[in-house]
């Protein structure tokens, strides 16, 4: 029988438990890396949405920020206050993520007069507590990391 040709029930085995072992230490490294690229996303996008915020309030007389969080995404919505309200900005995070400002907890909207200050407006509220400088920070996955 040494002319068969094939391959053995123990050859197949030995392949199957190589690539087991390889699934085992390759697949909670692919899941961590995933984890990690939707953190640096959120960060990324969060950061825009307040460099946004400020500039429209510097440049256009003042600024409103709605942060959004629902389904597949959390949206930021930067808004002009002064004059006509029109979107300034407007981008995605990856779902579960909470935009934080320091005394001020969890942040839904914030609005910023012309000189970059936080301010009452039209649909938000000066948050309670806040602190100057404002130190902002991003939510994500339990990790709180803080971004200016």
């Amino acid at each position: 029988m040494a002319d068969e040709k094939g391959i053995t029930l123990v050859s197949l085995l030995v392949a199957i438990a190589i690539l087991a072992i390889l699934a085992a230490v390759a697949i909670p490294n692919w899941v961590q890396e995933i984890q990690q690229e939707d953190t640096n996303e959120a960060i990324y996008d969060s950061q825009a949405a307040i460099q946004r915020l400020f500039l429209t309030a510097l440049s256009s007389g003042g600024a409103m920020l709605k942060v959004t969080t629902g389904g597949s995404s959390t949206t930021y919505t930067v808004w002009t206050t002064a004059g006509t309200q029109s979107i300034a900005f407007a981008s995605s995070a990856p779902a579960q993520t909470v935009l934080g400002l320091a005394g001020a907890g969890n942040v839904t909207c914030i609005a910023l007069d012309s000189r970059g200050i936080p301010v009452s407006s039209a649909g938000c509220s000066l948050p309670s507590g806040i602190s100057y400088p404002l130190s902002w920070s991003v939510t994500r996955a339990g990790q709180t990391i803080p971004l200016f």
